[in-house]
């Protein structure tokens, strides 16, 4: 059997709540890369000195952020029942992610591309709330809007106008729904829009949390 050749793509869905917000996104490789050599699965690895597994992350989530939707792509060599397959990672994955449902994909190399992805951004001050709509409606007015990233002394700005799709609050349940959009050029940081509307409204976005509620790729 060629253990390089591409048999099955599957899709596994999970949630990333709790502790596990921590985890950065090379924690998150490392512990993926142990619960799926414990689910005993046919993985195509790379190639080269060091081979692992052929992981693919649609999306590398922020650190501290809930996220209610995250996928990881996997490639096998050989078929796995798709039900056997979701039993065996739910199993290797213990308590430290919630394993939602497994899907398979057209068995191809190219990798799907993100789209957009949803947030809600929870827990404004009761003296901010009569201000949030004010403090949209200013931002999404503006043309440009810069914000700088980058280690210290390598910070260079970038206009992340273009990827607000929406903003909006839903006051009945005192969130901020926050849409980005996702390009080949680049995209914006769900915490980035949090801290320029709590500036806007005289919060501390250090009492703010973010959930990402979803994700649509191509």
């Amino acid at each position: 059997m060629n253990h390089s050749e591409l048999v099955q793509k599957t899709v596994v869905r999970f949630r990333k709540t709790g502790p596990a917000i921590y985890h950065s996104h090379h924690d998150m490789m490392r512990f993926w890369e142990r619960a799926l050599r414990r689910a005993d699965l046919p993985l195509r690895m790379t190639q080269g000195f060091n081979p692992h597994p052929r992981l693919v992350f649609p999306h590398a989530l922020g650190l501290g952020v809930t996220s209610l939707h995250e996928e990881i792509e996997l490639e096998l060599y050989r078929k796995v029942p798709l039900e056997e397959l979701f039993a065996r990672v739910k199993s290797a994955a213990g308590d430290t992610l919630g394993i939602v449902e497994a899907t398979n994909l057209p068995p191809v190399k190219k990798s799907r591309q993100m789209v957009s992805s949803s947030y809600e951004i929870a827990g404004w001050q009761q003296s901010s709330l009569p201000h949030l709509n004010a403090a949209i409606a200013s931002l999404l007015a503006r043309d440009e809007i810069q914000v700088e990233r980058g280690a210290a002394g390598k910070r260079r700005g970038m206009n992340i106008r273009p990827y607000l799709s929406a903003i909006a609050f839903d006051s009945g349940r005192e969130k901020v729904l926050l849409e980005i959009a996702h390009t080949t050029t680049g995209s914006a940081r769900p915490d980035e829009v949090a801290k320029l509307l709590a500036a806007a409204v005289g919060d501390n976005p250090a009492g703010l949390s973010i959930t990402k509620t979803a994700m649509r790729l191509e």
